[in-house]
């Protein structure tokens, strides 16, 4: 049943990488990260460069947590680095949402 969340999070993870790339690429700006609303953004430019490296960081942790949740459930346990991994996810994503929050007060 873990091999289906530590899946899904290596997704997300990988996901999240690949639409920040295709925003930064193409100056679209991704549903995945707006909430579906794009209608009144105001510098669309400046939220995608304010949101890049960021998106990058969220997805790069998050797919390294679902490769290490995998390793530490079918190969070989690793108690304190899946400790590290949990408390690192967590910080990364509360930290990514008052970022997301500080760019739609900053570019809408």
């Amino acid at each position: 049943m873990l091999i289906i969340f530590d899946a899904v999070i290596f997704i997300y993870g990988v996901y999240t990488i690949y639409s920040s790339i295709k925003m930064k690429q193409t100056g679209e700006l991704s549903n995945f990260f707006t909430g579906g609303s794009t209608d009144l953004i105001r510098d669309k430019r400046g939220y995608i460069d304010y949101i890049y490296g960021r998106t990058i960081v969220l997805g790069a942790v998050a797919a390294v947590f679902g490769v290490i949740g995998f390793i530490n459930d079918y190969m070989a346990p690793l108690p304190y680095l899946m400790k590290v991994m949990v408390v690192l996810f967590l910080t990364v994503v509360i930290w990514f949402s008052i970022n997301i929050n500080r760019a739609k007060r900053n570019f809408w």
